[in-house]
């Protein structure tokens, strides 16, 4: 019942490459990128933050939002506004004034959230500590409730076990449910499963419980490959090695700096086109509002077009060339022979059934960044 598929997060957002890394002072934003962050707790940011970096772990006292990408996040400090991340792995560990929304493999809540919290992930932990202030909503494999919701719960999920306190109602599909003896759940308890939940003797459920049983679908699979898509992805990666062929060649040096970025620092690249592409459509709407700024946010929406096109192209780029020298390729391989190998690699990848939407992602978020850290090194 519960699939990946069915979170498919879509990205419409605006961007302006101009002032991208003038943002700190026409926005009053503070931007923070590298390798590992420590943020003590005499710091305070009276500000938003936005940060990329490996491992970041954060004691300070923030009045605004945070967005970050990175390997880790540890979130120890108290924000006042909302936390936006984007991680292999999130710990909120203390107060969050605002809510969460997290996209990681492992979510961890031991702290405080006094709003929402939103999760996309493979393992959602709210543990004993742990405070939500309004509703719950998670799309993942695994969900351990140990904590306390002010609200409501409700999402797609794999594997649910409540053995804390849901102060609202219940709404959920899972593929197995668990009630601890501890569950308090203080509203209605609906959810759609292929069999009952588990409830265990002193779980109290105060409104009513409505199960759904799952119909088996008896959908015919469509098979993944059909002539027609098999022929426009041809004509896609024909098109996108064209291009990828004449900008190498126009933006040589370019080209080669983006590759760097992606294999020398991916988990840079990665954060840096996720927080930029987060962030940036506040710029836009800014110069939007001021009249004067529209005719710049034209050109920049068809500079984001063009961008969005070719991120692929430096991490095809270095995957190719990892390929070519796993092969004993001796020197530095050709810029083109490795763009083109990787492209054709990258088109099977992204249309591997259950992965693509991860896959796309990553990619999109790893390429826009590394072209924007080669954008900035050409500069400086």
């Amino acid at each position: 019942m519960f699939g990946f598929e069915k979170v498919q997060i879509l990205l419409t957002v605006l961007v302006i490459l101009s002032n991208l890394f003038s943002l700190n002072t026409c926005l009053g934003t503070e931007f923070r990128a590298g390798d590992n962050f420590l943020l003590l707790d005499t710091l305070v940011i009276d500000d938003d933050l936005i940060i990329a970096g490996g491992t970041i772990k954060s004691d300070a006292t923030i009045t605004g939002d945070v967005i970050s990408g990175s390997n880790r996040l540890v979130q120890n400090g108290t924000v006042h506004g909302s936390v936006i991340a984007a991680a292999k792995d999130v710990d909120i560990l203390g107060q969050v004034n605002g809510s969460v929304r997290g996209f990681a493999q492992n979510i961890n809540v031991n702290g405080t959230v006094n709003r929402n919290l939103l999760a996309f992930c493979y393992a959602l932990n709210i543990k004993p500590e742990a405070d939500i202030g309004g509703d719950v909503t998670a799309f993942c494999g695994e969900l351990t409730l140990d904590g306390r919701i002010g609200k409501g719960l409700r999402g797609s999920i794999g594997s649910l076990t409540i053995s804390g306190t849901v102060n609202g109602d219940v709404s959920i599909e899972a593929d197995k449910i668990t009630l601890m003896p501890t569950a308090e759940i203080l509203g209605d308890f609906k959810y759609k499963c292929k069999k009952k939940a588990k409830i265990e003797s002193g779980a109290l459920v105060s409104g009513q419980t409505l199960w759904t049983r799952e119909a088996k679908k008896e959908e015919k699979e469509e098979p993944a490959f059909t002539a027609g898509k098999v022929i426009t992805e041809i004509l896609f990666l024909l098109a996108m090695m064209i291009t990828g062929i004449v900008l190498t060649l126009i933006f040589k040096k370019g080209a080669h700096q983006a590759k760097t970025a992606v294999t020398a620092s991916f988990l840079k690249s990665l954060g840096w086109g996720f927080v930029s592409m987060v962030c940036i459509p506040v710029a836009i709407a800014l110069l939007i509002l001021s009249i004067l700024g529209i005719p710049i946010a034209i050109i920049s929406l068809f500079a984001y077009a063009v961008l969005i096109y070719i991120a692929k192209i430096p991490v095809a780029t270095a995957l190719g060339g990892k390929i070519i020298k796993a092969f004993g390729k001796q020197g530095e391989p050709s810029l083109i022979w490795s763009m083109i190998l990787g492209l054709v690699i990258l088109t099977f990848l992204l249309n591997v059934p259950y992965l693509e939407w991860l896959l796309y992602l990553v990619v999109l978020f790893t390429g826009f960044g590394a072209i924007l850290v080669s954008c900035r090194q050409s500069a400086s």
